[in-house]
């Protein structure tokens, strides 16, 4: 173990996967130093925002008419922070907006150098940058760049051979920095009974934890981890697809699985709808909202998409009280969890040991702009994940459950990254 006082920030963020590969290089820092770290404390946020639960939208310098204009929204939110701490960071982290590629690498560069010219005029020494999960940029802010295999093209490894420098500030690893493993989902799991315990007679949450325990209790179980849509047309997340998965969730019941869809922030409101709609009278299929639901009028405008809205928000609130089932759901036996092909939790899971399928007939996604996607199929399928429809096939033909498929565990980043920062800030 490394002894060091070393002290981390980071950007705050409203993007769900952003935040938990932030957590995660918290972690990882976490672990290799000894420190410990009240993440909370360690995030950016605008002024009069408390908790990064609270921030709606994301701060990035395209949403500005001038750098300038950015730069200023940069200091307050520095200032704000400063106000409240007596430490001065040595390291900051940010995370690349996969949704937004096109400007992502402008956005996080831009924050970098506020950061920077920010240490300067107020003389606080070198502050190290980092950004997790970026595509190939040629950064000139940015000290270490995480680029997972799965972001590469061919033109941008040769572009990266050809560039020595920017070679040099780049890590490359095997899947994503993120913070799920294998303690976290016992310790999720343990929440998890719990707070199922403490509803038990919530008359707004009976059907729903008759079925979570249910499926809970159940020989074989499927646990399905719905994506969803980006800002621009690459991905679409349709009704359409959702009537296939749901459709494959009715033949593997029949075959004696349990089955439970989650939904994430980027989930439509269509597709949801769809599903809940689908398992309201269904045993063995459930639905749990894990997606924030509207509170205002300007939660339900269309910009805020990742805040549910629509006719069911009574129910999916009520469902909001038993938290984000998804975790603590991964903990029980002969599980395997199904990943929408669009999504890159498939490398927490096979990450944290859980048994993993990529379901990519049905999405309809852009090759050209999200080739990553397609990366990702092919880095962890068959060695770490199993493609969903042939373990649909393999199930119906063969009675192969989860149990007996065991693949091999991705190994995880987040050692990697931190041992590569404190070398690099020693």
């Amino acid at each position: 173990m490394i002894a060091t006082n070393i002290a981390l920030m980071a950007w705050g963020t409203a993007n769900l996967g952003e935040l938990k590969q932030i957590y995660g290089a918290f972690k990882a820092l976490e672990d290799l130093t000894g420190n410990t770290y009240d993440y909370n404390q360690m995030l950016l946020l605008p002024k009069g925002i408390s908790s990064v639960k609270e921030l709606k939208e994301n701060i990035v310098f395209s949403k500005y008419p001038s750098y300038a204009a950015f730069k200023k929204e940069v200091y307050a939110i520095l200032d704000n922070f400063f106000a409240k701490q007596d430490i001065i960071p040595k390291v900051f982290i940010t995370a690349y907006t996969q949704a937004d590629n096109k400007i992502a690498g402008k956005n996080v560069d831009m924050l970098c150098r506020a950061v920077k010219e920010y240490y300067k005029e107020h003389r606080f020494g070198n502050i190290f940058t980092t950004v997790l999960t970026s595509r190939l940029y040629k950064y000139k802010y940015v000290d270490l760049i995480n680029i997972p295999k799965h972001l590469l093209t061919f033109k941008a490894r040769i572009r990266l051979l050809q560039n020595s420098a920017l070679r040099k500030k780049s890590l490359i690893t095997i899947g994503t920095i993120n913070d799920l493993d294998q303690k976290t989902i016992k310790e999720k799991k343990k929440t998890l009974l719990a707070t199922l315990k403490k509803y038990k007679d919530d008359s707004g949450l009976q059907k729903q934890i008759k079925k979570i325990s249910a499926f809970i209790t159940a020989p074989k179980k499927i646990v399905f981890c719905l994506g969803g849509r980006v800002d621009g047309p690459e991905i679409n997340f349709s009704v359409q697809f959702a009537k296939k998965l749901y459709n494959d969730a009715q033949k593997m019941a029949s075959n004696g699985y349990h089955i439970i869809f989650v939904n994430g922030p980027r989930t439509p409101n269509d597709v949801s709808d769809f599903i809940y709609e689908q398992t309201l009278n269904q045993e063995n299929i459930g639905f749990q909202n894990c997606k924030n639901v509207a509170q205002t009028d300007e939660d339900r405008m269309p910009k805020r998409w990742r805040i549910y809205s629509g006719k069911y928000e009574k129910e999916f609130s009520e469902m909001l009280k038993l938290g984000n089932i998804y975790p603590g759901i991964l903990g029980f036996d002969n599980l395997i969890v199904v990943h929408t092909m669009d999504s890159y939790a498939s490398c927490e899971t096979a990450n944290a040991a859980v048994c993993t399928a990529i379901c990519s007939k049905g999405v309809q996604i852009d090759s050209d702009i999200r080739y990553d996607c397609y990366n990702l199929v092919q880095l962890l399928c068959p060695k770490y994940a199993i493609d969903w429809d042939d373990f649909v096939d393999l199930s119906q033909n063969m009675k192969i459950e989860p149990k007996d498929l065991k693949p091999q565990i991705l190994s995880s980043p987040l050692r990697v990254f931190a041992e590569t920062v404190l070398n690099r800030i020693s």
